[in-house]
């Protein structure tokens, strides 16, 4: 600012210097001679350029008569002297530089200001937020008895109820550890082994027999696997001994021990549960540890052990050993016998289920066909050769081959025949291609009342068809099983929906012919099949 206002003081300083050498010059004759200008020419620059008489004709003389009108107390107009357009250009630049710096000036002012404000505004709500907890809390807070005899004293029930709560929860833990120590007592004298390495529960927690014992009660040890036809045929009296005898001391365990790997899973067994209202315990013995202890390697399904108390003073003993089916009556016998003999009254508990009981037909002893299995390990090694082709065996575990079935007058009884492409597998006889018209079966000669084949789901979960033929026709309704169904055009067969045993054929009497599966799918695969000669179909 300060430059400029140097210069405006020069520039002035020079125009009041150069008016007034033009005023002494309009009084004085130039020193040098001068052409002078025709009149004309005079007279014209006159008439065009008149002088103002009116005006000062220099800056001194204006100044000297602002004096004396101040001197007289006038009121003056000053005019300041005319400026060049430089000038004026110098005086707009500083006249603007000056406004924008009070006006860069004032807007800083204006912004502290602001934030001076804001800052004193943020100091105050500082100060009442951190006010406001405060009062919050004041308000918040629980208000304290000003004496000791305005606090409350638990009442005396409440007092009363939690020792009699103590003195359950000690109760029973006493009880549990009296009963521990029972059962290791019990264990130790025993001559049968309890249950180990279970997998998991069903029905209920866990227990040992040797603790069950210890509660005053009896274990009837079932060891099954739900697609055993002979273990499905038992159900139906366990379930009802379980009702009938449960609170007068006897504790079923069904000990399911898996014959294919894919009755290992819980989900599976829930199901056959579910389907066949079985309620009471099922210890889940997917590794046949409790199997080899009760049967050793080589066991049976079904087989049922009754323990308790025994005549040789064995506080955990057998009293009974049942395989297979049958004998119904006797067990029940057993049963209350062993319960009888641990202080259970059963006098008012009358004998006998509601239970039919089947009978073997005679015409089937020893005619009856065999179960028969599709995998290789039982086809090599666990009863078998189940099948009646040498190029199975020839071909071997894992691979496929192209079978031709042989004459059906050449087939024999207790194997089964293959036409077309299958896989020998472990547990099963695998198709092994997808098919358009059925030109791919099984066969085999069957001799029974009722006929039950196992299979499984597709690997993605997905059901497919399998279709029956007995006798070279369609399975008629007088003889179906409860699975099979009928499609448009009359033909019999099942849907594999499941991981199951399935019923095929159901006579009213004993019946031979030849039964024949086929189906589209290559993901069939037979696992074993089931035969029963009991009158009623069973």
């Amino acid at each position: 600012m300060n430059h400029i206002r140097h210069a405006l003081l020069l520039i002035t300083a020079t125009a009041l210097l150069t008016a007034l050498a033009l005023a002494c010059s309009s009084d004085d004759p130039p020193s040098q001679p001068t052409t002078e200008a025709p009149a004309e020419q005079v007279q014209q620059a006159q008439q065009m350029d008149p002088p103002d008489q009116s005006q000062p004709s220099s800056p001194i003389s204006q100044s000297q008569e602002v004096q004396e009108q101040q001197a007289a107390g006038e009121s003056t107009d000053v005019q300041q002297p005319e400026e060049s357009q430089a000038q004026q250009s110098v005086r707009s630049s500083s006249d603007d530089q000056e406004t924008e710096t009070t006006v860069s000036v004032r807007a800083e002012q204006t912004t502290q200001q602001a934030e001076d404000e804001s800052d004193t505004q943020s100091d105050t709500d500082e100060v009442q937020q951190q006010e406001q907890p405060l009062e919050e809390a004041e308000q918040t807070a629980p208000s304290q008895p000003e004496t000791d005899d305005e606090q409350q004293e638990p009442a005396a029930e409440s007092v009363a109820e939690e020792d009699a709560e103590q003195d359950q929860q000690q109760s029973e833990s006493s009880e549990r550890e009296r009963l521990q120590l029972r059962a290791a007592e019990i264990a130790a004298r025993a001559t049968v082994s309890d249950l180990v390495g279970i997998n998991a529960w069903l029905n209920g927690e866990e227990t040992t027999v040797a603790l069950e014992l210890a509660k005053g009660n009896v274990v009837l040890v079932d060891f099954w696997t739900y697609t055993c036809i002979n273990c499905v045929r038992t159900l139906p009296f366990l379930t009802a001994w379980d009702e009938k005898y449960r609170d007068h001391g006897l504790v079923i365990i069904g000990v399911h021990t898996p014959e294919f790997e894919f009755e290992k899973r819980l989900d599976n067994v829930r199901a056959a549960n579910a389907e066949h209202g079985v309620e009471y315990l099922v210890a889940i013995d997917n590794d046949y540890a409790t199997w080899r202890a009760f049967q050793g390697r080589r066991g049976f399904w079904p087989r049922k052990f009754l323990i308790g108390p025994t005549a040789d003073g064995s506080p955990m003993g057998v009293r009974y050993d049942h395989l297979g089916e049958g004998d119904y009556e006797e067990t029940e016998v057993q049963i209350r016998a062993a319960l009888e003999a641990v202080g259970k009254d059963l006098s008012n508990v009358p004998f006998g289920v509601d239970v039919p009981v089947p009978d073997r037909s005679d015409v089937a002893r020893g005619v009856q066909t065999r179960e028969l299995y599709g995998g290789w390990s039982r086809n090599v090694g666990g009863g078998g050769p189940y099948a009646g082709q040498e190029e199975y065996f020839l071909a071997g575990l894992g691979a496929e081959y192209l079978y031709r079935d042989v004459d059906p007058e050449d087939r024999l009884h207790n194997v089964w025949y293959l036409e077309g492409l299958w896989r020998a597998e472990n547990q099963a006889i695998a198709h092994a291609r997808t098919t358009e018209h059925l030109e791919d079966y099984m066969a085999m000669i069957v001799r029974a009342r009722t006929v039950n084949v196992v299979l499984t789901v597709a690997e993605d979960g997905q059901p497919y068809d399998v279709y029956i033929q007995f006798n070279d026709d369609w399975v008629q309704p007088d003889f179906a099983g409860e699975h099979i169904q009928w499609d448009s055009q009359g033909r019999s067969f099942v849907r594999v929906n499941e991981n199951d045993l399935f019923r095929l054929l159901f006579f009213e009497d004993f019946s031979e012919g030849e039964l024949k599966l086929s189906s589209n799918s290559d993901q069939l695969r037979i696992f074993a099949f089931t035969f029963g000669s009991y009158i009623g179909g069973e």
